[in-house]
């Protein structure tokens, strides 16, 4: 399969100042844009909307990030999204866990279980989650968190779809 994206990668000459900006952050932070936001950056409403959902969901609070990351690359992993289990891959790594050793059922702490079991049932059936995860998932997350860890877990959801259906993969 061609590792080109269906949609061309926006000419940067091209950008607003707004979305420049976030580019010139990216490059900074990690030495380069990713093509999923070069994609998606042809459509700026959507791309800054998404940006500004990423940034809430992924920043350290009110759950740390490697749980988040853990759930990300869960969901990635349920999808079968070759681009975004690279990305959690890596952000994983950088917070000092490697993917074979952090992500095994015996490494998981039971508050990451939960969040597993929760993560495979909303992208499986978000309709009809069971009652006793409903109940394990109250006692162990606050309200706060579980807003946040299903926006995470949506979130993952939403740029999986877009990275396969766009053909974005890693390079």
């Amino acid at each position: 399969m061609s590792t080109q994206p269906l949609v061309q990668m926006i000419d940067e000459s091209k950008l607003t100042p707004e979305v420049k900006q976030i580019f010139e952050q990216m490059k900074v932070k990690n030495g380069q844009v990713p093509k999923w936001m070069k994609v998606m950056a042809n459509c700026e409403d959507i791309f800054l909307g998404f940006f500004k959902m990423f940034q809430a969901s992924m920043d350290d609070n009110p759950l740390d990030n490697k749980i988040k990351w853990k759930v990300g690359m869960h969901v990635s992993d349920i999808n079968k999204c070759e681009f975004c289990t690279s990305i959690a891959d890596q952000k994983l790594r950088a917070l000092g866990c490697e993917n074979a050793e952090c992500m095994t059922e015996d490494q998981l702490t039971d508050r990451e279980k939960i969040a597993f079991a929760y993560a495979k049932q909303v992208t499986e059936h978000a309709y009809k989650i069971d009652s006793e995860l409903i109940e394990q998932l109250k006692q162990t997350f606050t309200d706060e968190e579980l807003v946040e860890l299903t926006a995470v877990i949506t979130l993952f959801n939403y740029i999986n779809r877009f990275n396969d259906a766009l053909r974005i993969l890693p390079d």
